[in-house]
């Protein structure tokens, strides 16, 4: 009784393993295409910082000015500050998950089709092995990519946002003791 159970236990991870598959390969495709769009991002960015221009800063003080106008108190402008220091890095922690759910699905999308190509081996199948293997170790090197890449640029945004609040924190000091 004992072996059947844990026989239809198997059964039952074998399916859910297999069935995680195709969605897990779909995950990989879609953010490989995000990260690759966060680069192209990154890349304007990067030409806008280089002319001096700080995305996040220019629409602050545009909300800060018009705050001080109406003469807010200042809780109300460090509730603004501290509301766009939220917004900058929100996009930051995007990247920051992708470097630890690249290379988790890459490494669901390695073990599952290992599992089949062993099951292939076991019955003489070498093209069905060799498929799946191929497969594993693609997947593999998706999920890395994604990792290295979105961890590249998280460093390099994360020192363009904490430069941002600095600057952010320095104009708002300076604007409301006038």
């Amino acid at each position: 009784m004992a072996v059947k159970v844990f026989a239809f236990l198997q059964s039952v991870l074998y399916l859910i393993s297999s069935l995680l598959f195709y969605p897990v390969v779909f995950l990989l495709v879609v953010l490989f295409f995000y990260v690759v769009y966060k680069l192209g991002v990154f890349v304007g960015e990067y030409a806008l910082r280089r002319k001096g221009v700080y995305p996040f800063l220019s629409r602050y003080l545009e909300e800060l000015d018009a705050l001080i106008s109406q003469e807010a108190d200042e809780v109300e402008i460090e509730n603004l500050l501290q509301s766009w220091q939220q917004k900058m890095y929100l996009d930051l922690d995007k990247l920051r998950a992708l470097v630890r759910v690249g290379p988790s699905l890459g490494l669901m999308g390695t073990l599952i089709p290992m599992g089949t190509g062993l099951a292939a081996l076991a019955k003489g199948q070498m093209e069905k092995l060799i498929s799946s293997m191929i497969i594993a170790f693609t997947t593999t090197v998706v999920g890395l990519a994604i990792a290295v890449i979105a961890y590249l640029l998280g460093a390099v945004k994360e020192r363009w946002l904490e430069e941002e609040a600095r600057l952010m924190e320095y104009y708002t000091e300076k604007r409301v003791k006038r």
